[in-house]
């Protein structure tokens, strides 16, 4: 029996080779209080990707084209007629009322043009865990968030100048709200932490819940691992640090930032 799903959201899976974590992610967004639709988007279609589609019925939608993450982001958030969409991260797992709670904050603040959750860091096994930056982040999330459910201007900004606490697969976009938007293919690693600063400069209003609604992984698999590892996670940050800071604090929060990879 196919479920019906919500109207207005949708879930658009960013697939990339062989995740050994892709079925769960799916299996979460397939167990949704709320059911949403749920499509897949991959630039690197295998066997894999193809079997987990098959096994919940899902559409995959394939880019022809091989021009970096910001690209496949890109025409991930291209690929659903639905008005909200969350681009979900395949390592991810998101718990039962994600959608619900997201759809809820559109609801309740209709000026918001993105909605973002908090998150649990979580093992390859599923079950939480913690690290140096995970703690950071979370403080910096209480202390400057708190409760708030709308955020913008100075108190976004805030949130974002020590380092990048908004993942982009807790984040959801009205895309009625954000017809032009688009990740830029200056980065390979902070695309979303530069994308939440442009549109913060251009008045956008965030909506947030400090609901920790997803599990987040993060593991020698994953693309921000081996970024960190090529040096070019670190390139990113400074660049951004600059962007938030004059150029001698920038070098120094850099360099501590680094210290919680």
């Amino acid at each position: 029996m196919t479920t019906p799903i919500h109207g207005d959201h949708a879930f658009v899976v960013l697939a990339y080779k062989a995740s050994p974590f892709l079925i769960g992610c799916l299996e979460s967004l397939m167990t949704q209080s709320v059911p949403s639709q749920v499509l897949i988007a991959t630039s690197t279609p295998c066997d894999h990707i193809r079997q987990a589609a098959a096994r919940f019925q899902i559409p995959i939608r394939v880019n022809p084209k091989h021009e970096g993450i910001a690209a496949d982001w890109n025409f991930a958030l291209s690929q659903s007629d639905q008005r909200y969409v969350t681009l979900a991260h395949q390592d991810d797992v998101y718990y039962p009322k994600f959608a619900e709670r997201t759809l809820s904050l559109f609801a309740e603040a209709s000026a918001g043009a993105v909605a973002f959750t908090g998150y649990t860091e979580i093992d390859d096994g599923g079950e939480p865990k913690t690290s140096k930056i995970s703690h950071v982040k979370h403080a910096l999330e209480a202390v400057i968030l708190g409760s708030q459910t709308i955020v913008y201007g100075s108190r976004l900004r805030a949130f974002l100048a020590l380092g990048n606490p908004l993942p982009c697969s807790s984040a959801t976009f009205d895309r009625a709200k954000l017809p032009d938007f688009a990740f830029s293919d200056a980065f390979s690693s902070n695309m979303d932490w530069d994308a939440w600063v442009r549109l913060g400069e251009a008045g956008t209003l965030f909506l947030h819940t400090g609901e920790r609604l997803i599990g987040r992984r993060h593991n020698t698999l994953t693309e921000t691992h081996r970024l960190i590892a090529a040096g070019q996670r670190g390139i990113e940050d400074l660049l951004m640090f600059r962007r938030l800071w004059p150029a001698s604090l920038a070098t120094a929060i850099a360099s501590l930032y680094r210290l919680g990879y």
